[in-house]
């Protein structure tokens, strides 16, 4: 019964002791938030026609489509595709009857990729050269800065994490031991431009400001550090 007794003890005193080294964990998060340039920039424009066949509507937006093209192509561009070729059919709905086929729209979508500072100057002149929407524009920054930028950001939430750690184990008379854990993880985000609604409609001859700004990329540590 004794060594029993005893195994018992041993067995408790040795749950007693990982649970309190368990215990002895201070969880804490670093955060960070690096700017970096937006010096690219990618242009979604559209070509759209409507007419009263759908062949028709589809020739007129092949023809308008191919003067952009031929525009495009001899601009500083980093790259050029076509992303969509559409054809809808337009619909009426009398009072009374059956639905009624009133037209068709055809439209082309355009992406391209280029240098932000010529980003005002090519939507100006692809209006001239036949587009007639600016679907959207999305700002980027160069594969080496957002590298650089995420190597920023995590060196910055790391140090961020140790010093809460060190403030509050100080604070409590206790003393770092080691690192149990860390977790790290960053993310790139940005101010988008808004969609310009309705800019198929404005003047061509009027120059089209674009405020590059800046991207950010943020970074998350965790760290469960012993004491």
């Amino acid at each position: 019964m004794k060594k029993i007794l005893f195994g018992c003890i041993l067995l408790f005193s040795s749950f007693a002791s990982v649970f309190a080294e368990q215990e002895k964990v201070l969880i804490v998060s670093g955060f960070s938030k690096v700017a970096v340039p937006a010096e690219l920039v990618e242009i979604r424009i559209g070509v759209e026609t409507e007419s009263k066949t759908a062949e028709e509507a589809h020739e007129k937006t092949s023809a308008k489509t191919d003067s952009l093209v031929k525009y495009l192509k001899k601009q500083s561009l980093l790259s050029l595709q076509t992303e969509a070729i559409r054809l809808q059919t337009i619909y009426e709905y009398p009072k009374s009857g059956a639905r009624q086929i009133k037209g068709y729209v055809a439209s082309n979508t355009i992406l391209i990729r280029a240098k932000v500072e010529s980003a005002g100057k090519l939507i100006d002149e692809s209006i001239q050269n036949g587009a007639n929407q600016i679907i959207g524009i999305r700002l980027q920054a160069t594969d080496a800065n957002l590298e650089k930028a995420s190597q920023e950001a995590l060196q910055l939430a790391a140090k961020d994490a140790r010093k809460k750690a060190d403030i509050i184990l100080s604070a409590l008379g206790l003393k770092f031991k080691d690192f149990v854990e860390i977790r790290a993880d960053f993310q790139e985000i940005s101010e988008p431009l808004p969609v310009m609604d309705g800019f198929q409609t404005m003047s061509a001859k009027s120059a089209t400001p674009i405020e590059a700004g800046n991207l950010f990329r943020e970074a998350k540590i965790l760290l469960k550090v012993s004491y």
